[in-house]
């Protein structure tokens, strides 16, 4: 997946720049609440309990201060990502036991787009290891700023 494909899969509306909550729970509480405000998600409570389900298997904070909490389930009807980041960090339970300040919130259908979720899921991984990249999303405040950092043109 090319820089440009990447892009098209964010959504000014789906951009948190300053997520207030300093926990776990209530980080992805907020997040998933933004979503449902943005009519993308229908059932808050369904949601928060598989992405739980999910964290139990292991925290989705994968270090350097990053996380990417995802599932998927028939009761998202398309890929959405939500990019969140807290400029104080959240214990988020990180493999390195370090505040997370940079979110990458993604859920699927699980009934199609397997694929696509995955090379999503990789690209932003490898972008992450970046370290420029990592220091541009930890200082990031506004759309087009995140699009250029991801690759795109900003358009």
């Amino acid at each position: 997946m090319d820089a440009n494909k990447l892009v098209t899969f964010f959504e000014e509306d789906l951009c948190i720049f300053s997520l207030r909550s300093r926990k776990k729970f209530s980080a992805l509480q907020e997040m998933i609440r933004h979503l449902a405000g943005t009519g993308r998600v229908s059932d808050e409570h369904f949601i928060m309990e598989m992405l739980k389900n999910r964290e139990s298997l292991g925290s989705t904070g994968l270090g350097k201060g990053v996380a990417f909490p995802h599932g998927r389930s028939l009761a998202i009807k398309e890929l959405t990502i939500l990019f969140a980041r807290s400029p104080g960090g959240v214990d988020f339970e990180a493999l390195d036991s370090k505040p997370t300040r940079i979110f990458f919130l993604i859920l699927a259908p699980s009934d199609k787009g397997a694929d696509t979720y995955l090379a999503l899921l990789s690209e932003l991984i490898s972008l992450v290891q970046k370290p420029n990249k990592l220091g541009e999303l930890n200082k990031v405040k506004d759309y087009k700023t995140l699009i250029e950092i991801l690759g795109g043109n900003g358009n």
